[in-house]
C-alpha cells in the first residue's frame, strides 16, 4: 500500500511516522508544505501537490488549527481527484474531529503510532474494521462513526523510531519553488544544521491555554509525563550528527524534569561522544521550584547548553490564576536567579553568553490597564539581558481557555477570531508598544528606569499621541545608533535580536485591525 504522509507546517510527528511506516512494510513518503496560514494555494499549487502524491491510495494529513482552512482545502481537492482514504491528524483534528471527518475519511485523536498502524491494517482488510479501533472517527457508506475509547499510545519512547531525515522520501512545497527536495541541513526551521528533538511527551503542568488540557480531557492518565532513556536521546543525536547536522534544539516542555543523576550522566555523554550546542525550549518558572535546579542547569552549561526559552506568559496575578500557572507574578523574578547567575557557557563569542528568551501572552479580552502594566513591570524587572517573545491569546479549539471561552460567547467566528488571527501579531496598542520598548533594551543589557516608564504611563493616560512620538522615537534612536556604528546582533541561535516592530493592518481573520509584529516576522494576517 504507497502511504503519502503531509504535514502543513513543521511537524516532528510525521517524520516519526515515516520511518515507522516505512519499516512496517508501507511504501510511504512524505511531503510538508511550508506556507503561512493566511497564504491560499492556488488550483496550479493543488495540482503540482497531485502530481507528486497522486498514486497514493492513503494520504495522512496533519496540520495544526492554523492551517485547518489550508487542510480543507486540499482534502477537498484531492477527494475530487478520487483519493481513496484521506487520514486526518494532529491537535486540531483531535479537538474537533466532528468538524475535521466533514473532509477526511479517518479522524486520529492524540498521538497517531499505535492507531495509525490500526487503520491502515483495517484499510487494507475493509473499512468496516475500523469499527474495533479506540479513539477515531470515520466515514462508512456515507454514515460517520465515532469511537470514545481513548486512543492507544506507546508508554515507552524508546520503542519509537527516530524521525526520518531521508530526502528520498521527504520532499517540501512552497509557494515559490512548488514541490522540491530540500537539503537535509535545512529540514528544520530556523537554524541551518539544527536537529530538533524531543525528550519526552506529557505535562506535569495544566495551563488552560495548551493542548495539553484537550488531551487530558480525552483520558487523564494521559497527563503523565513519558520520559526517553538519556542513552535513548543521546543515540538519536549520534544519528543526527551522522545524518550532517551540528546543533541540537530540545522542544518539550519536560527537560528540566530529568533527575539530577539523569542530567548528570547525559553531561558526561554528551562532552565525551556529542559536544555540539543545543537549546531547551518549554521551560515552565515552576520548574526551579527544585532545589537541584540549578545543579541542573550548571551541568547542562558545562555539556553545550547555549539557550533556554522560558514560558512566564504574564505579570498580572488575575491572568497567571486564569491560565492556572502555578506561580503569581512576585515569585517569578526570585525563581529565575540562577539563570542570572549562571549564564557562562563553554563555547566563544557570540555563544559564550546563555541565551535566554521569554514568553509573554498578550491581549487576554479581561485584562484591564492595571494587568497591563503589572506585566510591563515584572518585564522590568526580570534579568539584566533576554529576549521577549510576544504572542497574543489565541483560544486554541480544546484547550480549557477555549471551552470558557464559548460558554462566554467570545468565539462567534473561528475562521476569523482563531484560524485566521494568528499567534505572532499583538495587538497595536500603547501599552505593547511600551512592552516593545522593553524588550528592545532588554536584549541588550539596559533596564529603563522606574522614572521613565511611569512617565511614559502617565502620557499615555495624558497624551496618547505624545506617548506614541516617544516611545517609537527611543526604538529609532537605537537602531540607527546601531546603524552609525555597524552593530551587528545576528547572534542568536533561535531568531535575530529585535531592532524595533512593524505595523501590519490585517487583512484577514479581523480585517482592517493594526497588529504590532516582531522584526523577524515577514507582516501577515
Amino acid at each position: 500500500m504507497k502511504v503519502v504522509l503531509i504535514q502543513i507546517d513543521l511537524v516532528m510527528g510525521a517524520r516519526v511516522l515515516l520511518s515507522m511506516l516505512n519499516q512496517y512494510g508501507y511504501k510511504t513518503k512524505s511531503l510538508q508544505i511550508n506556507i503561512r496560514y493566511t497564504d491560499s494555494l492556488s488550483e496550479d499549487d493543488l495540482e503540482k501537490i497531485y502530481e507528486y502524491i497522486g498514486d497514493a491510495e492513503v494520504v495522512g494529513l496533519s496540520f495544526n488549527t492554523f492551517y485547518a482552512i489550508t487542510a480543507k482545502l486540499l482534502a477537498d481537492f484531492l477527494k475530487s481527484r478520487g483519493m481513496k482514504h484521506i487520514i486526518a491528524g494532529g491537535n486540531h483534528a483531535t479537538a474537533l474531529p466532528e468538524e475535521v471527518i466533514d473532509y477526511a475519511d479517518v479522524v486520529i485523536r492524540y498521538e497517531a503510532e499505535v492507531t495509525l498502524l490500526k487503520v491502515l491494517d483495517a484499510i487494507k482488510k475493509g473499512s468496516e474494521n475500523l469499527s474495533s479501533i479506540k479513539g477515531i472517527l470515520y466515514k462508512l457508506n456515507g454514515e460517520i462513526f465515532k469511537n470514545d475509547s481513548p486512543p492507544d499510545i506507546v508508554w515507552s519512547l524508546n520503542d519509537i523510531p527516530f524521525q526520518s531525515v531521508d530526502t528520498n522520501l521527504i520532499k517540501y512545497f512552497d509557494l515559490s519553488n512548488k514541490v522540491y527536495t530540500p537539503n537535509k541541513n535545512n529540514l528544520f526551521p530556523h537554524v541551518t544544521g539544527c536537529y530538533f528533538l524531543l525528550g519526552s511527551r506529557g505535562c506535569p503542568f495544566a495551563c488552560t491555554y495548551c493542548s495539553n488540557s484537550l488531551y487530558r480531557s480525552i483520558d487523564k492518565k494521559f497527563n503523565k509525563v513519558r520520559k526517553r532513556s538519556i542513552d535513548n536521546i543521546l543515540e538519536e543525536m549520534t544519528y543526527a550528527i551522522n545524518n550532517g547536522f551540528n546543533s541540537f534544539y530540545v522542544t518539550d516542555d519536560n527537560f528540566f524534569s530529568f533527575a539530577v543523576d539523569e542530567i548528570e550522566y547525559f553531561n558526561q555523554e554528551y562532552k565525551k561522544n556529542i559536544r555540539k550546542p543545543f537549546s531547551v525550549s518549554g521551560i515552565n518558572p515552576n520548574n526551579f521550584r527544585d532545589t537541584t535546579s540549578e545543579k541542573k542547569l550548571i551541568l547542562l552549561l558545562d555539556c553545550g547548553l547555549t539557550e533556554v526559552r522560558i514560558g512566564v506568559q504574564s505579570g498580572s496575578n488575575k491572568t497567571l490564576k486564569i491560565f492556572k500557572r502555578g506561580y503569581n507574578a512576585e515569585e517569578v523574578k526570585k525563581l529565575l536567579e540562577p539563570i542570572e547567575r549562571n549564564r557562562a557557557t563553554i563555547w566563544g563569542n557570540p555563544r559564550n553568553k546563555l541565551h535566554v528568551a521569554l514568553d509573554f501572552i498578550c491581549d487576554a479580552e479581561w485584562e484591564t490597564k492595571e494587568d497591563k502594566i503589572a506585566t510591563i513591570m515584572l518585564a522590568q524587572q526580570l534579568l539584566k539581558q533576554y529576549t521577549v517573545y510576544f504572542y497574543t491569546l489565541v483560544y486554541l479549539p480544546g484547550t480549557e481557555i477555549y471551552a470558557d471561552a464559548v460558554k462566554n460567547n467570545l468565539v462567534d467566528d473561528k475562521e476569523k477570531s482563531i484560524y485566521l488571527k494568528g499567534i505572532a501579531g499583538v495587538e497595536d496598542n500603547l501599552y505593547n508598544r511600551l512592552f516593545f520598548l522593553i524588550a528592545v533594551t532588554k536584549e541588550r543589557g539596559v533596564t529603563l528606569s522606574e522614572v521613565l516608564i511611569n512617565h511614559i504611563l502617565n502620557l499615555i493616560d495624558s497624551s496618547s499621541e505624545n506617548a506614541k512620538d516617544l516611545i517609537n522615537s527611543m526604538i529609532m534612536c537605537i537602531n540607527d545608533i546601531e546603524k552609525h556604528h555597524d552593530v551587528c546582533l545576528d547572534h542568536s541561535i533561535i531568531h535575530p535580536y529585535l531592532t524595533g516592530f512593524n505595523e501590519w493592518t490585517k487583512t484577514v481573520g479581523d480585517v482592517g485591525k493594526k497588529v504590532l509584529f516582531r522584526s523577524y516576522h515577514a507582516p501577515y494576517g
